[in-house]
């Protein structure tokens, strides 16, 4: 099950690295609809942390450690990391909506407006 849990983020954490990559194509040109994909790959690396964090405290209590355990600033710090991808997939969605302003190709309607 350690093996297991270490491999589902590495694979999330690669999964994590192309969807980076596929996010800078799309920001640099945003007439294609890359962002679509990005939010499914974030969303993706989410669901496979969130199966690996809890494998892991499960495991580790049942097999490894029986009594009072601490866990340390690593296992915080993946649930924040999964809290952010979830989060980074939202966004990439929305985006989808507004690549005519990203664009330049449709004018930004403001809502207040100068006129002097």
């Amino acid at each position: 099950w350690a093996q297991g849990v270490a491999a589902l983020m590495i694979i999330g954490l690669l999964i994590l690295i192309v969807a980076f990559i596929i996010s800078i194509a799309a920001m640099c040109n945003p007439g294609n609809c890359s962002f679509l994909s990005v939010a499914i790959l974030l969303f993706i690396v989410a669901i496979i942390q969130i199966i690996a964090l809890i494998i892991y405290p499960v495991n580790f209590n049942e097999k490894i450690f029986e009594g009072q355990y601490n866990y340390t600033w690593a296992y915080g710090f993946g649930w924040g990391a999964t809290i952010i991808c979830l989060g980074c997939s939202f966004i990439f969605c929305c985006l989808t909506r507004y690549i005519d302003h990203l664009d330049s190709s449709k004018e930004i309607k403001y809502i207040y407006r100068n006129e002097k």
